[in-house]
């Protein structure tokens, strides 16, 4: 391809006066509700921008040499299962990246620069046969006995959260869970020794995330105050800290965790993870393994406050638990548990968009995308099809007594060889939780409520989630009008 070769998918022209820049602004301010525009004007693969213009890295030109030039070729967003399984099953066309996205090195990087070459890569940052190895390797430590294993973690650490609730206070559930969640990856990842310092990190961690997408980053200046400087000096933080972790724990042998699995790795031929891999998987497997669940189950108390129906059924099906934590059996025979947690990352994925970059000249659903060009997976758009979901904008948890999707209609952990590593984890966590938290209270939006979202790699809600504990036995109804773009994004009872 020629350097200045772009897609071929339809999209808008450049905004008069700011050129494809302004396209691209539009599509950051509303990535969902700008998507779903394009696909109705254009089709299932439309461009955001038909420029040069780079949104995301692909990182050193070593991965793909022959990107080493290429100053982009257009980004564009994709919407349905047919085109979802293309782009997932091959792997060898369609590579992923680091976290870091644009602000990943594309030249040699300087001193500051160098922590950002492996902060937040991991399984992300390998592609092809470098990637089917890498994931061997991590695969022991997320095997289904080890996953049963952290149950009792889960449990004690929900229940310590939970003993802070008082009912009639109006609490930022989002807060909550974010420190549930955490406190859960920090002792199955690190272990129990590692509980302060473990928590530290994940709080730089967070920081790193929402300075990496605060607007301010379109000036990568590395001068105080502005972000960029902020970003890096949180990258080497946090890079000097997990760094000090491992070689620690390195010392200290096997501790049942996490990261003593993937440290005693090794492969067929005996090769292990090496510092600068076991720092980028350890920082994804921490911040990914967290924020998701945290937004899951942030969402899922948003619509079970919404649909007191559900909610009251939910709490008869609970009601067999005898206010106990579930074990993993219980687990497998709540199904309207599985069938709320569902629907609810139907409706509201905590991860909508799915970026890849295209590593060879491709064709796509008709249109030419050449090497270098940018696709964005609509994951929300996707699981809004009425073929395979009727009345798609609708929470309804017991269609999952009879919806069979495939993975790749329904796939809020993506699907194919890049299935999220952690997914059972994860959906443990989330059940967990729900089952001990509606076994002893009920949430309510407060009057005059206001929920908006923030869509950057996950959607979180924007400030947080501020909701009123009521007791398990007090009437479960709507109370109070609410408001909010987040309305914008469902169908909500009026």
């Amino acid at each position: 391809m020629t350097e200045l070769e772009i897609s071929s998918a339809p999209g808008p022209e450049p905004m008069w006066g700011v050129g494809a820049s302004g396209n691209l602004i539009r599509w950051i301010r509303n990535p969902i509700g700008y998507a779903g525009r394009l696909f109705e004007r254009y089709g299932k693969v439309a461009s955001i921008v038909r420029a040069p213009i780079r949104v995301v890295n692909p990182g050193p030109t070593s991965l793909i040499p022959h990107l080493e030039k290429a100053r982009g070729a257009g980004v564009v967003c994709v919407n349905g299962a047919d085109l979802n399984r293309e782009v997932l099953t091959d792997h060898e066309r369609y590579h992923t990246l680091a976290l870091s996205g644009r602000l990943f090195p594309s030249q040699a990087p300087t001193d500051r620069e160098r922590p950002v070459t492996r902060m937040m890569t991991g399984l992300f940052h390998v592609n092809g046969g470098e990637h089917r190895k890498h994931r061997r390797l991590l695969m022991p430590a997320f095997a289904k006995s080890r996953i049963e294993a952290y149950r009792d973690d889960m449990v004690r650490i929900t229940g310590e959260t939970l003993a802070e609730y008082r009912i009639g206070e109006t609490r930022d559930v989002h807060a909550d869970m974010t420190e549930l969640t955490l406190a859960v990856a920090t002792k199955t990842l690190f272990g129990e020794d590692e509980g302060e310092r473990g928590v530290a990190l994940a709080r730089r961690m967070q920081s790193w995330l929402a300075t990496m997408i605060s607007p301010g980053m379109l000036l990568r200046v590395d001068a105080p105050p502005l972000p960029y400087w902020r970003f890096l000096n949180l990258t080497q933080q946090i890079d000097l800290e997990t760094a000090a972790i491992l070689r620690d724990r390195k010392k200290r042998g096997d501790g049942g965790d996490m990261l003593s699995m993937l440290i005693a790795a090794r492969d067929e031929d005996g090769s292990a993870l090496d510092e600068d891999e076991l720092v980028g998987h350890t920082g994804v497997i921490f911040a990914a393994g967290h924020e998701t669940s945290t937004n899951a189950l942030a969402w899922t108390l948003l619509f079970l406050s919404q649909h007191p129906t559900i909610a009251r059924d939910l709490d008869d099906e609970l009601a067999a638990l005898k206010g106990e934590p579930p074990t993993v059996d219980d687990l497998a025979r709540l199904t309207l548990l599985d069938g709320v947690v569902k629907e609810s990352m139907r409706v509201l994925p905590p991860v909508p968009l799915h970026p890849r970059i295209v590593a060879i000249d491709s064709e796509l659903g008709g249109h030419r995308l050449p090497a270098g060009s940018e696709i964005f997976l609509s994951i929300f758009h996707m699981h809004r099809n009425p073929d395979i979901f009727p009345d798609p904008d609708t929470f309804s948890p017991r269609r999952w007594e009879k919806a069979k999707p495939t993975v790749y209609e329904y796939n809020p952990f993506s699907a194919g060889p890049r299935m999220c590593i952690g997914a059972s984890f994860a959906i443990m966590e989330i059940k967990i939780a729900l089952a001990m938290l509606l076994s002893r209270f009920r949430l309510e939006l407060p009057e005059g409520a206001r929920v908006d979202q923030r869509v950057a790699i996950t959607m979180a809600p924007r400030g947080g989630l501020r909701m009123t504990v009521r007791g398990r036995g007090e009437a479960t109804r709507r109370r109070g009008a609410w408001s909010g773009k987040i309305r914008e994004l469902a169908h909500w009872p009026s």
